[in-house]
């Protein structure tokens, strides 16, 4: 690999007026800068990236932890930020915790002893004593998308509003003028959303009852178990939310396989918009999440703090918004039975 002492001596100066000519500072005149660029062009020179960056006191690095870029609803946002990060001249180091907080612990050691830059965190990934006490000893972090029953004091955020992702999946669904709704929820990761979409329907005098609640675990299998027993019940329901769109796909081969049209006689709605969902059969409504404007945000916020910006009361809440496709639509007669009719407010 060729060096700054190699270009020194085969110009015939010192290592130092090398140095300052690739740098583009010093006192060098301007034909021996030139011809110190062409022999450094011709000789195939990388400079070192690190040293001069720890030189500065920077290595233009940023870290991205999230549980598991295998959930498709990652991959979007790791693009984005890969792109902003790159216009700012940076690398990005990618690192999967699976949910595990011990390999969580271990990769955020690392990603500090590699003197990243700063650190954007997403989801479930980490145990949040540890980020806090990373953050408090000078590391610039970002929480994206961050737990929703788990407070962040003190570091920076850019969440989406799952309140109002749950009131927004119960008022459409009111509007269609179901009255018999499920939920199969994540908890207690969601909760939020599940307050919103409880508070929605109360809010239109439509009670949800405990056996029209059904936990998963954010999985397809956790989705299909979840409606099988919703749709084998003596209540069977009009309309089932799935707090998240694997969910929401599982609901819907348990549908496929009793037998049960979607949306004709059963209309499901996800959330989160992961890409797969507008190209089933049918095409999935769901509560979209902005992922290019949480990618877009949290970046932005990180290299603020990298730049000196340290407001630790910074939070970003982004708002989400309903996607109508094909697997939602106005109950049947024969689905409605014989329940009251209720307004919808």
């Amino acid at each position: 690999m060729t060096t700054i002492y190699d270009i020194a001596k085969a110009v015939g100066v010192t290592q130092t007026t090398v140095a300052n000519a690739l740098a583009g500072r010093g006192n060098v005149s301007e034909a021996t800068r030139k011809r110190i660029l062409q022999c450094a062009q011709d000789m195939g020179y990388r400079p070192n990236v690190l040293a001069r960056g720890l030189a500065k006191g920077k290595t233009s690095t940023i870290g991205f932890l999230l549980p598991t870029i295998a959930n498709p609803f990652y991959p979007e946002i790791a693009e984005e930020i890969e792109r902003i990060t790159h216009v700012h001249d940076y690398q990005l180091l990618l690192c999967n915790t699976h949910h595990d907080y011990a390999l969580g612990r271990q990769n955020l050691e690392r990603l500090v002893s590699r003197w990243v830059d700063g650190i954007i965190v997403m989801g479930s990934s980490m145990d949040l004593v540890d980020l806090v006490h990373q953050f408090e000893h000078g590391l610039p972090i970002v929480l994206c998308n961050w737990q929703e029953n788990e407070p962040s004091p003190g570091i920076p955020q850019v969440n989406v509003d799952f309140r109002l992702a749950g009131e927004l999946a119960a008022h459409h669904l009111l509007a269609l003028g179901h009255q018999k709704i499920a939920i199969i929820v994540d908890e207690p990761q969601q909760t939020t959303r599940f307050a919103g979409f409880r508070a929605a329907l109360l809010s239109a005098g439509i009670p949800l009852q405990d056996e029209m609640i059904q936990l998963g675990d954010s999985t397809i299998e956790s989705g299909h178990a979840a409606a099988r027993t919703l749709l084998t019940s003596p209540q069977r329901p009009t309309a089932i939310f799935a707090t998240n769109d694997w969910m929401a796909i599982g609901a819907l081969e348990a549908a496929r396989e009793e037998g049960i049209r979607v949306p004709e006689d059963l209309s499901i709605i996800g959330l989160d918009n992961v890409i797969v969902g507008a190209h089933i059969s049918p095409p999935l409504t769901t509560i979209d999440i902005p992922k290019h404007q949480l990618a877009k945000k949290a970046t932005e916020l990180l290299m603020r703090q990298i730049d000196g910006d340290r407001d630790q009361a910074q939070s970003i809440l982004i708002p989400p918004e309903l996607l109508i496709r094909h697997s939602t639509a106005v109950p049947s007669s024969a689905t409605m039975g014989d329940a009251p009719s209720l307004p919808v407010r």
